[in-house]
């Protein structure tokens, strides 16, 4: 019975291996709350064999990491540079973080919204105004409309947010938001330590 299971797994890794590496080589999150079940079966087969496959990306420079509900890949023996270009490039998290925040204090993981209330809200909320207009002053994009659909799409595109009703626009924040969290308070720990007294 244990050969028949030791078959099964591997055969189960051989088949995901590469949907795994496809989608965490890009940046994105496989998260455990995810409503494409396809996501949900990747989650759940990394979690059974987390070693597995954490020493086959080991062999290849990846390292499999684990947060509160999710999977990400860092890189294996990262320079100080690299490492800081990463946080410099996510540094504008720090602001979107922000802004949603402003929006609503519960935002964060399973948290859901529409998009026509997030747009309305910009609309009546000075300071969440203010915070929309600086998000992607650098780009040109000015309409709340135009905001709002930039920041969904890379909420999307990392796997932070899916949309549960294409219908009524309604959104889902996942456990992968967790990662914008705490690298967010990573930094600010660290901006704080910095303060001389």
């Amino acid at each position: 019975m244990p050969f028949t299971k030791t078959l099964n797994t591997l055969s189960s890794m051989r088949n995901n291996t590469q949907r795994i590496y496809d989608r965490l080589s890009r940046g994105e999150f496989l998260s455990v709350d995810s409503i494409d079940t396809s996501i949900r079966h990747l989650y759940e087969d990394i979690e059974e064999n987390f070693d597995d496959y954490a020493n086959f990306f080991k062999e290849i420079g990846l390292q499999l990491e684990s947060g509160n509900g999710y999977f990400y890949f860092s890189r294996l023996g990262e320079s100080k540079q690299a490492i800081e270009q990463k946080l410099e490039s996510f540094s504008k998290w720090l602001d979107y973080l922000d802004f949603l925040k402003t929006y609503n204090q519960s935002f964060t993981a399973g948290y859901q919204f529409r998009k026509s209330h997030l747009i309305e809200q910009i609309s009546v909320d000075i300071e969440l105004k203010e915070k929309a207009g600086h998000l992607y002053k650098k780009y040109d994009v000015g309409s709340n409309l135009e905001i709002v659909n930039k920041l969904l799409q890379e909420m999307q595109n990392m796997g932070y947010a899916e949309c549960i009703s294409e219908q009524d626009e309604t959104y889902k924040v996942t456990s992968a938001f967790h990662y914008v969290e705490e690298l967010v308070n990573m930094i600010q720990i660290a901006n704080e330590d910095e303060v001389p007294e």
